[in-house]
């Protein structure tokens, strides 16, 4: 009989799972006027640009096209950290050569 009553009451008053919050993505517009922006420079500047600049500005468009790639992408775990690991780098190398480009505009 209890089990009976149970079976009554859940299908009357069904208990509520609770559900985490899923991740709502943006849009990133930020980040996609980011990549417009370098990617103008880029290419207005390319002809007045020395070699490092050019390197620069284009590492730090392919970061910022890779970071967009990480988070809209339907990629898998690995490839995702892979895309990540790459984002990381190519900002890390546009920093090196920014600081490269101050030191030799500035003292070499």
């Amino acid at each position: 009989m209890s089990k009976q009553y149970k079976k009554l009451q859940n299908k009357l008053h069904p208990k509520v799972v609770k559900q985490e919050p899923k991740y709502k993505e943006g849009k990133d517009y930020l980040l996609l006027i980011m990549i417009g922006i370098t990617f103008v420079l880029t290419f207005v500047g390319w002809e007045h640009f020395d070699n490092t600049n050019r390197a620069m500005y284009f590492l730090l468009t392919l970061s910022l096209t890779l970071t967009y790639l990480y988070r809209h992408a339907g990629f898998s775990d690995k490839i995702k950290a892979y895309v990540n690991a790459a984002s990381l780098g190519s900002i890390g190398l546009a920093v090196a050569l920014f600081l490269i480009n101050l030191y030799y505009q500035f003292f070499g």
